[in-house]
């Protein structure tokens, strides 16, 4: 039997998501991170400059292991976010709700969170690369995005379909004829 190693990023990523799911994420220190999966904090420092950084990580990786990287609707995409918010919601409610000591406004998340998105729209969803009067309007759109996102984990006070055609229905004039919105399935499996 082949003993699978993990290497210190994956341990440090588990440890504080075994965490977060028992107390709050501004509760939790480096030191209990770091003990939690038998490492040092040194060690922890040698990866991490502090457990927000590590956060982030644990963010951007989920998105990579997720999203799938392929030409896509941005209906689709979303629909891929959502299901990795909402599968994962005790600890992204846990971010967005303790952050905003630090971070106020879900400012920590939308730092985290709308450079990934941006990024991910540009390469799957778009036809054209942004030029920078459109790119502006897409970092704009993208801030309203992803607060509804914030809002929608933390609350659910709207349901899926009212939120999807919400994001379809805000996307601005000036960036219709450049992304594609609405499902098509141009992912081969």
């Amino acid at each position: 039997m082949a003993i699978i190693r993990k290497d210190a990023k994956q341990l440090l990523t588990e440890s504080v998501k075994e965490l977060a799911t028992k107390k709050t994420i501004n509760k939790i220190a480096v030191t209990e991170i770091a003990r939690n999966c038998s490492m040092s904090t040194s060690n922890f420092y040698y990866y991490f400059s502090d457990k927000y950084e590590l956060v982030s990580y644990v963010i951007n990786n989920e998105i990579d292991g997720r999203i799938t990287h392929c030409k896509m609707s941005l209906s689709e995409l979303l629909t891929q976010f959502l299901d990795l918010m909402e599968g994962n919601q005790q600890f992204y409610t846990n971010i967005l709700e303790n952050t905003l000591v630090e971070y106020p406004n879900h400012a920590f998340f939308h730092e985290t969170l709308d450079p990934k998105i941006k990024e991910i729209i540009i390469s799957n969803c778009m036809n054209t690369v942004p030029n920078d009067q459109l790119d502006l309007t897409l970092e704009v759109y993208l801030a309203g995005i992803t607060a509804t996102m914030c809002s929608h984990v933390i609350s659910g006070r709207s349901s899926r379909r009212e939120l999807m055609n919400a994001f379809i229905t805000a996307i601005p004039d000036k960036l219709r004829p450049h992304i594609n919105a609405e499902p098509a399935n141009h992912c081969m499996s």
